[in-house]
């Protein structure tokens, strides 16, 4: 069985956690115990976990926990390699569910765009490239790399869509390659429930350009 890693908690959620017996009724409304329902469930039980975490009520959890999960259509474009402006669009669109963590993302991106996966890579949430208040970084395999002397980074593998506050038309930076500086623009094109006729997540629905060689003309 795959471990479980328990989602990473917004800074701007942190609350006390809601305690969460055995014995009580499941929290999904099932009607059963919570530990014969969600509980031996790693997925299920995870989404439970993190709803006690943001929730501040019983009720206030069953709601989240019955919500329709949110699809995020998403609009990738380069922008930037290096020193070189992107003035032809090169750009992918994808479909994400809002569980989608960040390193996640960043994988739909590389598959999109046929980059290598083989190296790091930072979000930057606020739209503003190097603002690391707003950085969430991490490596090729999902790790976080927190070394350094400045304001630590949060980790791209513990950070769902679903916590970043998106809205439809907000903007941020996705920045792959620190040495050869592949910048990306992402717009969220829109917001919307998921519903029983979508098919499998994520999904490319849109292209426009040809992605240039990464490594230039070495390639």
């Amino acid at each position: 069985m795959a471990a479980v890693i328990a989602p990473e908690i917004p800074e701007w959620n942190k609350i006390t956690i809601m305690k969460l017996k055995r014995n009580d009724k499941c929290p999904c409304g099932s009607g059963k115990k919570y530990k014969k329902c969600c509980y031996p469930d790693p997925d299920r039980n995870a989404e439970i976990i993190r709803t006690a975490a943001i929730a501040g009520t019983w009720e206030e959890m069953a709601q989240l926990l019955s919500k329709p999960m949110a699809v995020y259509r998403l609009k990738v474009r380069l922008i930037r390699m290096g020193d070189q402006e992107i003035e032809e669009e090169v750009s992918r669109t994808v479909e994400v569910e809002g569980k989608h963590t960040l390193f996640e993302l960043h994988l739909d991106i590389q598959y999109a765009f046929d980059w290598d996966n083989d190296h790091m890579f930072s979000f930057f949430l606020g739209g503003k490239l190097y603002d690391r208040e707003n950085e969430y970084s991490g490596d090729p395999l999902g790790g976080h790399i927190t070394a350094g002397l400045n304001v630590p980074t949060k980790p791209a593998a513990k950070t769902q869509l679903r916590d970043l506050r998106l809205t439809e038309n907000s903007t941020f930076l996705y920045l792959f390659d620190y040495g050869d500086k592949l910048i990306h623009e992402i717009m969220v094109l829109q917001i919307r429930d998921k519903n029983d006729g979508d098919k499998e997540f994520p999904a490319i629905v849109g292209e426009a350009g040809t992605p240039p060689p990464q490594y230039g003309e070495m390639e």
